[in-house]
Protein backbone atom coordinates (compact mmCIF):
# COMPACT_ATOMS: atom_id res chain seq x y z
CA UNK A 1 0.00 0.00 0.00
CA UNK A 2 1.27 3.19 -1.07
CA UNK A 3 0.05 6.37 1.32
CA UNK A 4 0.94 9.97 0.50
CA UNK A 5 -0.17 13.21 2.67
CA UNK A 6 -1.01 16.49 0.57
CA UNK A 7 -1.34 19.26 1.82
CA UNK A 8 -4.44 21.53 0.94
CA UNK A 9 -3.96 24.85 2.82
CA UNK A 10 -1.63 25.78 5.69
CA UNK A 11 -3.58 24.06 8.74
CA UNK A 12 -5.59 20.89 6.72
CA UNK A 13 -2.95 17.67 5.83
CA UNK A 14 -5.65 14.73 4.00
CA UNK A 15 -4.68 11.24 3.30
CA UNK A 16 -4.73 9.69 0.16
CA UNK A 17 -4.42 6.42 -1.02
CA UNK A 18 -3.54 5.66 -4.40
CA UNK A 19 -2.03 2.76 -6.32
CA UNK A 20 -3.70 0.32 -3.77
CA UNK A 21 -2.15 -3.53 -4.02
CA UNK A 22 -3.11 -6.34 -1.70
CA UNK A 23 -1.37 -9.15 -2.09
CA UNK A 24 -2.30 -12.66 -0.82
CA UNK A 25 -0.76 -13.44 2.47
CA UNK A 26 -0.48 -16.25 1.81
CA UNK A 27 1.67 -15.99 -1.25
CA UNK A 28 4.12 -14.48 1.11
CA UNK A 29 4.26 -17.38 3.64
CA UNK A 30 7.87 -17.95 3.04
CA UNK A 31 8.99 -14.51 3.37
CA UNK A 32 7.17 -13.31 6.30
CA UNK A 33 9.02 -13.44 10.10
CA UNK A 34 7.62 -15.03 12.67
CA UNK A 35 7.00 -11.38 13.87
CA UNK A 36 5.09 -10.76 10.90
CA UNK A 37 2.56 -13.24 11.78
CA UNK A 38 1.48 -12.00 15.10
CA UNK A 39 -2.19 -11.56 14.74
CA UNK A 40 -4.46 -8.42 15.81
CA UNK A 41 -7.08 -8.94 18.54
CA UNK A 42 -9.54 -6.30 17.98
CA UNK A 43 -12.74 -6.36 20.37
CA UNK A 44 -15.64 -4.19 19.74
CA UNK A 45 -16.95 -2.68 22.96
CA UNK A 46 -20.90 -1.74 22.28
CA UNK A 47 -20.26 -1.24 18.45
CA UNK A 48 -18.26 2.03 19.35
CA UNK A 49 -14.67 1.76 20.08
CA UNK A 50 -12.11 -1.18 19.42
CA UNK A 51 -9.34 -2.06 21.46
CA UNK A 52 -6.14 -3.06 19.36
CA UNK A 53 -3.57 -5.40 21.62
CA UNK A 54 0.02 -6.52 19.53
CA UNK A 55 3.36 -6.73 19.76
CA UNK A 56 5.80 -4.79 17.72
CA UNK A 57 7.25 -1.45 18.26
CA UNK A 58 4.94 1.90 17.43
CA UNK A 59 5.61 3.88 14.74
CA UNK A 60 6.20 7.82 15.77
CA UNK A 61 4.01 9.13 17.75
CA UNK A 62 3.48 12.08 16.10
CA UNK A 63 3.34 10.64 12.43
CA UNK A 64 0.29 7.85 13.81
CA UNK A 65 -1.43 10.64 15.40
CA UNK A 66 -1.30 13.04 12.28
CA UNK A 67 -2.70 9.46 9.97
CA UNK A 68 -5.18 8.37 12.11
CA UNK A 69 -6.70 11.97 12.11
CA UNK A 70 -6.30 12.61 8.14
CA UNK A 71 -8.64 8.99 8.26
CA UNK A 72 -11.11 9.91 10.51
CA UNK A 73 -10.99 13.90 8.66
CA UNK A 74 -11.04 11.40 4.98
CA UNK A 75 -14.58 10.36 6.35
CA UNK A 76 -15.86 13.52 7.82
CA UNK A 77 -15.75 15.38 4.57
CA UNK A 78 -18.51 13.18 3.41
CA UNK A 79 -20.62 15.11 5.69
CA UNK A 80 -20.48 12.54 8.35
CA UNK A 81 -19.79 13.40 11.75
CA UNK A 82 -17.08 12.88 14.23
CA UNK A 83 -18.09 9.82 15.87
CA UNK A 84 -19.65 7.75 12.96
CA UNK A 85 -16.74 8.50 11.31
CA UNK A 86 -14.30 7.27 13.78
CA UNK A 87 -16.23 4.42 14.05
CA UNK A 88 -16.18 3.94 10.42
CA UNK A 89 -12.06 3.93 10.01
CA UNK A 90 -12.39 1.22 13.28
CA UNK A 91 -14.07 -0.63 11.56
CA UNK A 92 -11.81 -0.63 8.53
CA UNK A 93 -8.82 -0.73 10.23
CA UNK A 94 -10.38 -4.20 12.22
CA UNK A 95 -11.13 -5.62 9.21
CA UNK A 96 -7.93 -5.27 7.44
CA UNK A 97 -6.01 -6.52 10.48
CA UNK A 98 -8.00 -9.71 10.52
CA UNK A 99 -7.07 -10.22 6.69
CA UNK A 100 -3.45 -8.91 6.59
CA UNK A 101 -1.76 -9.48 10.42
CA UNK A 102 1.37 -8.92 8.18
CA UNK A 103 -0.03 -4.91 8.65
CA UNK A 104 0.05 -5.49 12.62
CA UNK A 105 2.30 -2.97 13.99
CA UNK A 106 1.09 -0.07 11.83
CA UNK A 107 -3.21 -0.45 12.04
CA UNK A 108 -2.58 -1.53 15.54
CA UNK A 109 -0.98 2.32 16.28
CA UNK A 110 -3.46 3.28 14.59
CA UNK A 111 -6.20 2.40 16.34
CA UNK A 112 -4.68 3.08 19.56
CA UNK A 113 -4.50 6.25 18.73
CA UNK A 114 -7.92 7.03 17.76
CA UNK A 115 -8.69 5.52 20.71
CA UNK A 116 -6.18 8.47 23.01
CA UNK A 117 -8.26 11.75 21.80
CA UNK A 118 -6.83 14.03 23.79
CA UNK A 119 -3.26 13.34 22.32
CA UNK A 120 -5.28 15.00 19.15
CA UNK A 121 -7.02 17.96 20.69
CA UNK A 122 -4.50 20.90 21.08
CA UNK A 123 -3.05 19.60 17.21
CA UNK A 124 -6.29 18.92 15.36
CA UNK A 125 -7.75 20.26 12.27
CA UNK A 126 -10.94 21.34 13.73
CA UNK A 127 -9.03 23.00 17.00
CA UNK A 128 -7.19 25.52 14.56
CA UNK A 129 -9.65 26.04 12.82
CA UNK A 130 -12.39 26.78 15.78
CA UNK A 131 -9.50 29.12 16.95
CA UNK A 132 -9.57 30.39 13.43
CA UNK A 133 -13.30 31.46 13.54
CA UNK A 134 -13.90 32.41 17.27
CA UNK A 135 -10.86 34.80 16.56
CA UNK A 136 -12.52 36.07 12.97
CA UNK A 137 -15.85 36.64 14.89
CA UNK A 138 -14.35 38.92 17.89
CA UNK A 139 -12.50 40.74 14.86
CA UNK A 140 -15.98 41.72 13.56
CA UNK A 141 -17.47 42.39 16.80
CA UNK A 142 -15.29 44.96 17.57
CA UNK A 143 -15.54 46.39 14.31
CA UNK A 144 -17.62 49.05 15.34
CA UNK A 145 -17.37 50.80 12.03
CA UNK A 146 -18.94 48.23 10.49
CA UNK A 147 -21.44 47.48 12.30
CA UNK A 148 -22.54 51.29 13.23
CA UNK A 149 -22.28 52.20 9.59
CA UNK A 150 -21.34 49.67 7.22
CA UNK A 151 -18.88 50.63 4.28
CA UNK A 152 -18.86 47.43 2.65
CA UNK A 153 -21.46 44.85 2.62
CA UNK A 154 -20.21 41.68 4.44
CA UNK A 155 -23.32 39.83 5.09
CA UNK A 156 -22.09 36.62 3.08
CA UNK A 157 -18.50 36.57 4.58
CA UNK A 158 -20.57 36.64 7.97
CA UNK A 159 -22.93 34.16 6.98
CA UNK A 160 -20.11 31.86 5.90
CA UNK A 161 -18.17 32.38 8.73
CA UNK A 162 -21.20 32.02 10.85
CA UNK A 163 -22.00 28.28 8.48
CA UNK A 164 -18.59 27.30 9.21
CA UNK A 165 -18.36 27.30 12.73
CA UNK A 166 -22.20 25.50 13.05
CA UNK A 167 -20.76 22.93 11.20
CA UNK A 168 -17.70 22.42 12.90
CA UNK A 169 -19.90 22.49 16.16
CA UNK A 170 -22.52 20.35 14.87
CA UNK A 171 -19.79 17.85 13.48
CA UNK A 172 -16.27 17.67 15.11
CA UNK A 173 -15.50 15.88 17.77
CA UNK A 174 -17.55 17.16 21.29
CA UNK A 175 -14.00 16.89 23.09
CA UNK A 176 -12.30 19.34 20.55
CA UNK A 177 -14.91 21.83 21.05
CA UNK A 178 -14.79 21.81 24.78
CA UNK A 179 -10.94 22.30 24.89
CA UNK A 180 -11.30 25.29 22.45
CA UNK A 181 -13.78 27.24 24.74
CA UNK A 182 -11.46 26.23 27.70
CA UNK A 183 -8.29 26.88 27.07
CA UNK A 184 -10.24 30.59 25.56
CA UNK A 185 -11.85 30.61 29.32
CA UNK A 186 -15.54 30.66 27.71
CA UNK A 187 -14.61 34.30 25.85
CA UNK A 188 -15.89 33.10 23.23
CA UNK A 189 -19.56 32.85 24.01
CA UNK A 190 -19.81 36.09 25.73
CA UNK A 191 -18.63 37.33 22.12
CA UNK A 192 -20.97 35.69 20.64
CA UNK A 193 -23.58 37.52 22.96
CA UNK A 194 -22.21 41.18 22.20
CA UNK A 195 -22.55 40.51 18.52
CA UNK A 196 -25.80 39.17 18.90
CA UNK A 197 -26.78 42.16 20.32
CA UNK A 198 -24.92 44.60 17.89
CA UNK A 199 -26.22 42.97 14.73
CA UNK A 200 -29.39 43.85 12.81
CA UNK A 201 -29.56 41.12 10.18
CA UNK A 202 -31.79 39.15 10.86
CA UNK A 203 -30.59 36.16 8.93
CA UNK A 204 -27.26 36.58 10.83
CA UNK A 205 -29.11 36.97 14.45
CA UNK A 206 -30.99 33.60 13.37
CA UNK A 207 -27.36 31.69 12.48
CA UNK A 208 -25.48 33.26 15.84
CA UNK A 209 -28.62 31.54 17.84
CA UNK A 210 -28.03 28.63 16.12
CA UNK A 211 -24.34 28.72 16.91
CA UNK A 212 -25.20 29.39 20.29
CA UNK A 213 -27.94 26.41 20.78
CA UNK A 214 -25.70 24.16 19.45
CA UNK A 215 -22.84 25.12 21.98
CA UNK A 216 -25.43 24.68 24.51
CA UNK A 217 -26.18 21.59 23.96
CA UNK A 218 -22.53 20.01 23.25
CA UNK A 219 -21.47 21.17 26.97
CA UNK A 220 -24.77 22.71 28.91
CA UNK A 221 -22.47 22.68 32.03
CA UNK A 222 -21.04 25.76 32.25
CA UNK A 223 -22.32 27.08 29.08
CA UNK A 224 -25.92 27.29 29.73
CA UNK A 225 -25.09 29.45 33.09
CA UNK A 226 -22.49 32.04 31.32
CA UNK A 227 -25.48 32.62 28.83
CA UNK A 228 -27.71 32.85 31.42
CA UNK A 229 -25.79 35.21 33.41
CA UNK A 230 -25.12 37.37 30.58
CA UNK A 231 -27.54 40.31 28.86
CA UNK A 232 -28.74 37.50 26.48
CA UNK A 233 -32.22 35.94 28.18
CA UNK A 234 -33.44 39.41 28.60
CA UNK A 235 -32.23 40.95 25.24
CA UNK A 236 -34.21 37.87 23.78
CA UNK A 237 -36.97 38.70 25.95
CA UNK A 238 -36.94 42.25 24.05
CA UNK A 239 -36.70 40.57 20.85
CA UNK A 240 -39.30 38.09 21.06
CA UNK A 241 -42.00 40.71 21.81
CA UNK A 242 -41.05 42.58 18.51
CA UNK A 243 -40.22 39.81 16.26
CA UNK A 244 -42.75 38.66 13.35
CA UNK A 245 -40.28 36.30 11.61
CA UNK A 246 -41.01 33.05 12.35
CA UNK A 247 -37.96 31.59 11.37
CA UNK A 248 -35.90 33.83 13.87
CA UNK A 249 -38.59 34.07 16.22
CA UNK A 250 -38.41 30.19 16.90
CA UNK A 251 -34.73 30.48 17.43
CA UNK A 252 -34.91 33.60 20.26
CA UNK A 253 -37.52 31.04 22.08
CA UNK A 254 -35.16 28.14 21.47
CA UNK A 255 -32.24 29.61 23.15
CA UNK A 256 -34.37 31.66 25.74
CA UNK A 257 -36.16 28.18 27.07
CA UNK A 258 -32.19 26.28 27.26
CA UNK A 259 -30.75 29.07 28.81
CA UNK A 260 -33.41 29.24 31.54
CA UNK A 261 -33.99 25.70 31.59
CA UNK A 262 -30.34 24.14 32.75
CA UNK A 263 -30.71 23.99 36.26
CA UNK A 264 -29.07 27.08 37.78
CA UNK A 265 -30.06 30.23 39.37
CA UNK A 266 -31.35 33.17 37.47
CA UNK A 267 -29.48 36.77 38.48
CA UNK A 268 -32.38 38.83 40.43
CA UNK A 269 -31.64 41.72 37.94
CA UNK A 270 -33.33 39.32 35.43
CA UNK A 271 -36.20 39.01 37.47
CA UNK A 272 -37.31 42.66 37.11
CA UNK A 273 -36.55 42.95 33.58
CA UNK A 274 -37.97 39.54 32.58
CA UNK A 275 -41.68 41.28 34.12
CA UNK A 276 -45.31 41.10 34.05
CA UNK A 277 -45.09 43.27 30.95
CA UNK A 278 -43.29 40.02 29.12
CA UNK A 279 -45.27 37.71 30.62
CA UNK A 280 -49.10 39.28 29.36
CA UNK A 281 -47.47 39.70 26.02
CA UNK A 282 -46.71 35.85 25.65
CA UNK A 283 -50.03 35.10 27.51
CA UNK A 284 -52.17 37.23 25.25
CA UNK A 285 -50.11 35.55 22.33
CA UNK A 286 -51.03 32.12 22.93
CA UNK A 287 -54.47 32.82 23.38
CA UNK A 288 -54.85 34.97 20.46
CA UNK A 289 -56.13 34.08 16.95
CA UNK A 290 -53.98 32.79 14.50
CA UNK A 291 -51.56 35.58 13.01
CA UNK A 292 -51.29 36.26 9.59
CA UNK A 293 -46.93 35.97 10.02
CA UNK A 294 -47.64 32.46 11.58
CA UNK A 295 -49.81 30.60 8.96
CA UNK A 296 -48.76 27.11 10.92
CA UNK A 297 -49.80 28.56 14.07
CA UNK A 298 -46.80 27.79 16.03
CA UNK A 299 -46.39 30.78 18.39
CA UNK A 300 -49.39 29.19 21.29
CA UNK A 301 -46.83 26.33 21.88
CA UNK A 302 -43.66 28.27 21.38
CA UNK A 303 -44.35 30.94 23.95
CA UNK A 304 -45.69 28.53 26.41
CA UNK A 305 -42.84 27.10 26.58
CA UNK A 306 -40.95 30.28 27.05
CA UNK A 307 -43.42 30.54 29.94
CA UNK A 308 -42.74 27.67 31.47
CA UNK A 309 -38.96 27.49 31.16
CA UNK A 310 -39.08 31.36 33.34
CA UNK A 311 -41.75 29.70 35.70
CA UNK A 312 -39.14 27.39 36.52
CA UNK A 313 -37.68 30.00 38.83
CA UNK A 314 -39.93 30.82 40.67
CA UNK A 315 -40.50 28.74 44.09
CA UNK A 316 -41.97 30.87 46.09
CA UNK A 317 -45.84 31.10 45.09
CA UNK A 318 -46.44 34.26 46.57
CA UNK A 319 -43.68 36.11 44.35
CA UNK A 320 -44.71 34.32 41.59
CA UNK A 321 -45.03 36.84 38.74
CA UNK A 322 -46.73 34.25 36.40
CA UNK A 323 -49.11 32.96 38.09
CA UNK A 324 -49.90 36.60 39.54
CA UNK A 325 -50.41 37.84 35.85
CA UNK A 326 -52.60 34.72 35.15
CA UNK A 327 -54.76 35.80 37.81
CA UNK A 328 -55.45 38.75 36.33
CA UNK A 329 -57.00 37.54 33.57
CA UNK A 330 -60.58 36.36 32.96
CA UNK A 331 -59.34 33.56 30.88
CA UNK A 332 -56.52 31.33 29.49
CA UNK A 333 -58.99 28.82 27.50
CA UNK A 334 -55.94 27.48 25.13
CA UNK A 335 -52.90 27.38 27.74
CA UNK A 336 -55.43 25.68 30.43
CA UNK A 337 -56.27 23.00 27.20
CA UNK A 338 -52.88 22.94 26.25
CA UNK A 339 -51.53 22.09 30.02
CA UNK A 340 -53.95 19.17 30.64
CA UNK A 341 -53.00 17.50 26.74
CA UNK A 342 -49.46 17.51 27.65
CA UNK A 343 -50.19 17.06 31.57
CA UNK A 344 -52.02 13.90 30.62
CA UNK A 345 -49.28 12.47 27.91
CA UNK A 346 -46.65 12.86 29.85
CA UNK A 347 -44.99 15.44 28.00
CA UNK A 348 -42.41 17.34 29.48
CA UNK A 349 -42.42 20.53 27.16
CA UNK A 350 -38.78 21.69 28.96
CA UNK A 351 -36.99 18.52 28.45
CA UNK A 352 -34.02 20.79 26.82
CA UNK A 353 -30.96 18.24 28.78
CA UNK A 354 -31.43 15.46 30.59
CA UNK A 355 -31.57 17.59 34.07
CA UNK A 356 -34.21 19.76 33.02
CA UNK A 357 -37.01 20.08 35.63
CA UNK A 358 -40.80 19.01 34.52
CA UNK A 359 -41.93 22.48 33.41
CA UNK A 360 -45.54 21.08 32.96
CA UNK A 361 -45.33 19.60 36.37
CA UNK A 362 -44.65 22.60 37.93
CA UNK A 363 -46.88 24.74 36.34
CA UNK A 364 -49.75 22.43 37.13
CA UNK A 365 -48.78 22.45 41.02
CA UNK A 366 -48.95 26.22 41.00
CA UNK A 367 -51.67 26.73 39.07
CA UNK A 368 -53.74 24.95 41.70
CA UNK A 369 -51.68 26.21 44.82
CA UNK A 370 -54.77 28.91 44.51
CA UNK A 371 -58.24 29.11 43.60
CA UNK A 372 -57.75 32.38 41.84
CA UNK A 373 -55.45 30.52 39.12
CA UNK A 374 -57.44 26.87 39.53
CA UNK A 375 -60.56 28.77 38.13
CA UNK A 376 -59.07 29.11 34.91
CA UNK A 377 -59.72 25.38 34.00
CA UNK A 378 -63.03 24.64 33.50
CA UNK A 379 -64.96 21.91 35.84
CA UNK A 380 -65.04 19.56 32.87
CA UNK A 381 -61.02 19.88 32.49
CA UNK A 382 -61.20 19.53 36.04
CA UNK A 383 -63.03 16.04 35.84
CA UNK A 384 -60.42 14.86 33.38
CA UNK A 385 -57.55 15.50 35.55
CA UNK A 386 -58.76 13.69 38.37
CA UNK A 387 -59.27 10.60 36.52
CA UNK A 388 -55.71 11.13 35.14
CA UNK A 389 -54.16 11.60 38.61
CA UNK A 390 -56.01 8.30 39.63
CA UNK A 391 -54.49 6.67 37.00
CA UNK A 392 -51.08 7.66 37.43
CA UNK A 393 -51.26 7.22 41.03
CA UNK A 394 -52.77 3.50 40.28
CA UNK A 395 -49.28 2.99 38.16
CA UNK A 396 -46.74 3.74 40.06
CA UNK A 397 -45.58 1.44 42.65
CA UNK A 398 -44.24 1.54 46.05
CA UNK A 399 -41.22 3.94 46.51
CA UNK A 400 -41.82 6.00 43.45
CA UNK A 401 -41.34 9.68 43.61
CA UNK A 402 -43.73 10.39 41.05
CA UNK A 403 -46.86 8.88 42.96
CA UNK A 404 -45.99 11.70 46.10
CA UNK A 405 -46.03 14.01 43.03
CA UNK A 406 -49.24 13.04 41.84
CA UNK A 407 -51.18 12.67 45.43
CA UNK A 408 -50.08 16.12 46.44
CA UNK A 409 -51.51 17.99 43.07
CA UNK A 410 -54.64 15.89 43.62
CA UNK A 411 -54.78 17.25 46.96
CA UNK A 412 -54.38 21.04 45.33
CA UNK A 413 -57.37 19.71 43.02
CA UNK A 414 -59.92 18.78 45.62
CA UNK A 415 -58.76 22.05 48.17
CA UNK A 416 -58.69 24.62 45.18
CA UNK A 417 -61.72 23.73 43.21
CA UNK A 418 -65.29 23.33 43.67
CA UNK A 419 -65.02 19.84 43.86
CA UNK A 420 -67.76 19.63 46.62
CA UNK A 421 -70.29 20.19 43.52
CA UNK A 422 -69.76 17.40 41.93
CA UNK A 423 -67.27 15.01 43.57
CA UNK A 424 -66.04 12.99 40.81
CA UNK A 425 -64.36 9.63 41.00
CA UNK A 426 -65.13 10.11 44.77
CA UNK A 427 -64.74 6.62 45.44
CA UNK A 428 -62.62 5.92 43.25
CA UNK A 429 -60.03 8.06 44.92
CA UNK A 430 -61.25 7.27 48.55
CA UNK A 431 -60.34 3.75 48.10
CA UNK A 432 -57.14 4.06 46.22
CA UNK A 433 -55.89 6.65 49.02
CA UNK A 434 -57.33 3.91 51.64
CA UNK A 435 -55.20 1.56 49.64
CA UNK A 436 -52.18 3.45 49.67
CA UNK A 437 -52.47 4.69 53.46
CA UNK A 438 -52.56 1.05 55.10
CA UNK A 439 -49.81 -0.29 52.54
CA UNK A 440 -47.34 -2.86 54.68
CA UNK A 441 -44.24 -1.50 53.04
CA UNK A 442 -41.45 0.85 53.36
CA UNK A 443 -42.59 3.87 51.75
CA UNK A 444 -43.89 6.26 54.45
CA UNK A 445 -43.83 9.07 52.16
CA UNK A 446 -46.90 7.41 50.21
CA UNK A 447 -48.20 6.34 52.78
CA UNK A 448 -48.22 9.82 54.78
CA UNK A 449 -49.44 11.85 51.83
CA UNK A 450 -52.65 9.37 51.45
CA UNK A 451 -53.49 9.73 54.87
CA UNK A 452 -53.00 13.23 55.24
CA UNK A 453 -55.50 13.61 52.21
CA UNK A 454 -58.40 11.39 53.59
CA UNK A 455 -58.12 13.18 57.02
CA UNK A 456 -58.12 16.89 55.38
CA UNK A 457 -60.82 16.20 53.39
CA UNK A 458 -63.32 14.26 54.57
CA UNK A 459 -65.87 14.52 51.86
CA UNK A 460 -64.26 11.63 50.71
CA UNK A 461 -65.30 9.16 52.95
CA UNK A 462 -69.02 10.69 52.83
Amino acid sequence: AVVSTQSTGDEIEELRFSNLQIDDPEDKEDTLSEEDHVRLNVSEKEGVGREVKCKGSPSPKKDVIRISSSLVEGVRRRGIKYQTSKDVVLTVLGKLSEEYPEWNNELSNLCRALSKEEDMLSNSVDTLKLEQLFEHLKELTEDEQQRGWSCADDTEEISTMLSDLLSLLTNANPKVVIHVLQSLKYEPLLTLVEYYQLEKRKSLKKQTLQVMYECMLIQPDPICSILLTSRLPVQLASDIQANKVMSLLEQQCNVFCACLTYPNVMPRNHYDQLDELFISHMLTAIEADEQPYDPENLIPNMFLKCILSLNLHYKDLRNNKVCNVLKSRPHATVLSETMLVSFNRAENLTSYFPESEDGVRKLMLDLFGSPDTAELFFTNDVKVLLEVLHRNIIDRGEGDSDRVYFMKLLDLVIANTEYEDHTHYKYEIYQLLKQVSEEESDDSQSMSEAARILQKHKILAT
